[in-house]
């Protein structure tokens, strides 16, 4: 294209007249070579040498700067052509209207299509497929399914693209059922489904754990002669990859090689992440092995996978020396990598080990970001030392960096952790006052620290204050509460809360039930308890370990000794086992010589 203006120029030299079809070609060839200087000389040639420009030069300049996000001046091309022309074409329209629906702009979008539809150009599935993209970008639902069935009134078919969009749009937002719905629809209407129509499905029942039906329709896919593409398999194998099943999605793998499909770094990114989930660390530098021979160079987020797995198993000598692997092969560890193995020795205690990581952080430049300063905050309160949580969250401050509700959750959980309530209270307050709202985790951490310090007043003054403000009270509010009622010896009290959760709408889980069991074998009231116990089976809520466990130490302690041999046998056969808190009392019984006869052949069941 660079020399086709100077043989344009010699060609008229000899006589040549050049027509609009000929320069709209050139202008058109240069924008598709990023050369918009050029492709403007030739537009001021064309105009100079009287060839006078018609709709679909105009066309090509809008698209230019749709393309190059100028809505401005491709709003004042239109109007030059309804000057010249008398209105634009449905082209014109549909370029203004897909850029405007894929910036965001979808208002704007609809105030085009109005002016379209005033000027009596009818529109086609093009402009119709815009708008509901448009709409569905910025989760316009209804007004999308308002233009869908706008389009078929008009007797505009819907094609697939139209589908695609609108089934993408469902699957993204968890609604996969009404996108199968769809999907059955597009079928009944003779639409033949593609492989964006099935990456979309497969992806959405992937997001809510249904790999089976996935695989499923990655097999009607293939029945229909469509070949999936990377993206499909990747989607499917990093589900399944999730769900620990490591070995079926490398039956995937190996059908997707079969099927000359290659895999690319995605694909063994997950592969990697299902062997490290199940531990399976030879496979998973097998697979980094392996890649190389593929010639797949290993990203950040390969490395990443690698050690926050190695971080999560208590691995962390390990996960350094990836990260060390990764700085080798000359590949940058990012924030995420270095705040993964930050939070890896803080999981550990390993506070000094932190420390060293959160310098390096510095040294990088990355302690711009919150994150990192959050995890060693949440290491030093685990530790209980507070005074270096607050230092730190001074120094968060002082860089002009913004807490966040973890960062004000955490610190209110420290202080609470060594009793210091007061001051937990002043930093809610100190949140309260920023641009930060707390949130009802906030609320939880105080009013259960508050209970746990035996301070009932202001732990009651707290969630009348949370009711006054008309916050949301989870169950996890109601359980704290109920907890706090029974240690401070209220158990009448806690009673009532408990049966009057239905009526709030609220459901008691496995914690609930457990609180409400400890406080009623706390109080002395066997039966009440056992009832529970037995409730909890027949509305699907089943009891755990911590369930049986509280039970055969709360009888013990009510000398109820005669149940406790039905409930060790009952808690056996389901799978549960004694834990510390019960194998200590049983333990110290039989050093005391206090342990009922009864009870003496469980003592090796339960020792």
């Amino acid at each position: 294209m660079s020399s086709s203006l100077s043989v344009l120029g010699k060609l008229i030299k000899f006589g040549y007249e050049p027509d609009v079809v000929t320069m709209s070609t050139l202008i058109k060839g240069f924008f598709v070579e990023g050369k918009a200087t050029e492709a403007a000389k030739c537009f001021r040639y064309m105009t100079a040498a009287g060839c006078r420009p018609d709709v679909i030069t105009y066309n090509t300049l809008v698209d230019y700067f749709c393309k190059v996000r100028n809505t401005g001046a491709a709003i004042e091309l239109l109007e030059k052509i309804e000057e010249e022309f008398g209105k634009p074409n449905i082209v014109t329209f549909n370029i203004i209207i897909d850029h405007l629906c894929k910036n965001g702009l979808f208002v704007k979008a609809l105030d085009i299509f109005s002016a379209m539809n005033s000027q009596d150009i009818v529109p086609d599935v093009v402009t119709y497929n815009s708008l509901i993209h448009g709409a569905c970008r910025i989760g316009q639902w209804k007004e999308a399914k308002r233009l869908l069935n706008e389009m078929i009134g008009q007797k505009i078919t819907p094609n697939v693209i139209t589908f695609n969009v609108l089934i993408d749009k469902l699957c993204k937002d968890e609604s996969v059922a009404d996108a199968m719905e769809l999907f059955s629809k597009m079928r009944s209407r003779g639409i033949v489904p593609d492989v964006v129509t099935y990456n979309s499905l497969i992806h959405g029942v992937c997001k809510l754990g249904k790999w089976k039906v996935a695989a499923r329709l990655l097999r009607e896919m293939v029945g229909h002669k469509l070949t999936p593409s990377v993206p499909t398999f990747n989607i499917l194998i990093d589900a399944v990859c999730k769900e620990g099943l490591f070995y079926d999605a490398m039956v995937l793998f190996l059908e997707m090689i079969s099927q000359g499909i290659v895999p690319d770094v995605v694909t063994y990114t997950s592969l990697i992440h299902g062997a490290c989930i199940l531990g399976q660390w030879k496979e998973a530098t097998r697979l980094l092995n392996e890649m190389a021979g593929r010639k797949l160079l290993p990203d950040v987020r390969t490395f990443n996978v690698m050690i926050d797995a190695l971080c999560k198993e208590g691995m962390v000598e390990d996960a350094q020396g990836v990260v060390e692997s990764m700085v080798h092969r000359g590949i940058k560890p990012t924030i995420v990598t270095y705040n993964t193995l930050l939070d890896g020795y803080c999981l550990r205690g390993d506070i000094e080990e932190a420390e060293k990581v959160f310098d390096i952080i510095r040294g990088n430049g990355c302690e711009t970001n919150v994150f990192p300063y959050n995890t060693l905050i949440n290491g030093y309160c685990k530790k209980e030392r507070i005074g270096d949580a607050l230092r730190l969250f001074r120094e968060l401050c002082s860089k002009g960096l913004n807490p966040n509700v973890v960062t004000y959750n955490t610190l209110i959980g420290g202080l609470c952790k060594v009793g210091r309530t007061q001051d937990a209270h002043e930093l809610l307050k100190k949140m309260q006052a920023s641009s930060q709202l707390p949130d009802c985790q906030t609320y939880a951490i105080l009013l259960d620290g508050l209970f746990k310090n035996g301070e009932l007043e202001k732990a009651m003054a707290l969630f009348k204050e949370m009711e006054e403000k008309k916050l949301h009270l989870t169950i996890v509010i109601y359980t704290i509460l109920i907890g706090g009622m029974c240690k401070a010896g209220n158990v009448s009290t806690a009673k009532n809360l408990f049966s009057g959760l239905s009526d709030k709408g609220l459901q008691p889980n496995v914690w609930t039930y457990n609180v409400m069991i400890e406080g009623l074998l706390r109080g002395g009231v066997v039966d009440e308890a056992l009832i529970l116990l037995r409730e909890m089976g027949e509305k699907s809520c089943c009891p755990d370990s911590c369930t049986y466990n509280l039970m055969i130490r709360g009888l013990i302690h009510n000398n109820e000794t005669s149940r406790v041999v039905q409930l060790v046998d009952e808690m056996t056969k389901k799978g549960f086992s004694a834990d510390v808190s019960t194998i200590s009392l049983f333990v110290d019984l039989v050093s005391k010589g206090e342990l009922d006869p009864s009870l003496q052949p469980l003592a090796g069941k339960c020792a």
